[in-house]
């Protein structure tokens, strides 16, 4: 089990997209170690129904319908937390299904969702990492992807705002730990959720075919990485492979941090 003081009973955690899928998967591991939860996402029907589930295992929930598109997003949940004794931030939100090739797509398609994984995700780590470090410490989680890996036709911009949230992630790792505050990032292939049963009943794909992870073990996982990151990532293909390994990015990422410190003095 972690020993991060981000996963502490009866403090707070809160979690995009956590009504269903992998969000909801993280409330209900966090609760099972006796952490409250904040849910937030968009269905009021569905974080109703997601809030009673974590109450059942013996804790608080609160739940927070927004759209995390919205330029008051960071705010609202700032303000939903204020009162809280807050230790933990998921985020867990910035899916891409339309699989349409760049300039095919309108432009405001894809400014929705820079705002949604970028700016947003941007903002909210500056806020909450500035709370946490206030506060004497904690941690953040963000679920990624191993789209962050590399550029692929027709998720382009999903692709990219990935690869922006490991590379920030990974920074901030560096810079956190040191004020108590613990980072990490979830790199998977694929995860069994509604979204991806929805996606292939379309093509009429049974979800065994995809090999797609169990939500509740990459939450369990996730959580017990914290303060052994930068990242997580339960398909690395080696302990040596410089681009899915755990181990070997952390390597990188603490030389390279070295020499900036040598550069700037």
């Amino acid at each position: 089990m972690t020993s991060s003081v981000a996963i502490a009973p009866g403090k707070w955690a809160f979690i995009t997209g956590g009504s269903d899928g992998l969000g909801f998967a993280f409330a209900v591991e966090l609760a099972r170690r006796g952490m409250n939860c904040l849910l937030i996402a968009r269905n009021e029907d569905k974080l109703a129904r997601a809030a009673e589930a974590v109450r059942a295992l013996g804790v608080e929930a609160r739940t927070l319908s927004l759209d995390l598109g919205a330029a008051d997003a960071v705010a609202r949940i700032e303000a939903a937390t204020a009162d809280l004794p807050l230790a933990l931030a998921v985020f867990n939100a910035g899916a891409e299904a339309s699989g349409v090739p760049f300039v095919d797509q309108p432009y405001n398609h894809w400014a929705a969702t820079i705002q949604r994984n970028v700016l947003f995700l941007t903002e909210a780590l500056h806020h909450f990492g500035r709370r946490l470090v206030e506060a004497g410490g904690g941690g953040l989680i963000v679920v990624g992807s191993e789209a962050a890996f590399g550029g692929v036709g027709q998720s382009g911009i999903y692709t990219a705002t990935k690869g922006f949230a490991l590379n920030l992630c990974e920074a901030l790792w560096v810079e956190l730990a040191p004020r108590g505050v613990d980072v990490v990032t979830l790199l998977f292939k694929i995860a069994d959720t509604p979204m991806l049963r929805q996606t292939l009943a379309r093509r009429r794909i049974p979800v065994e075919a995809t090999g797609a992870s169990d939500p509740a073990a990459l939450a369990r996982g996730t959580i017990d990485a914290l303060g052994a990151g930068p990242i997580y990532n339960p398909d690395e293909v080696s302990p040596d492979d410089p681009v899915t390994s755990n181990a070997a990015r952390r390597e990188r990422v603490v030389a390279k941090s070295e020499l900036m410190k040598f550069f700037y003095g």
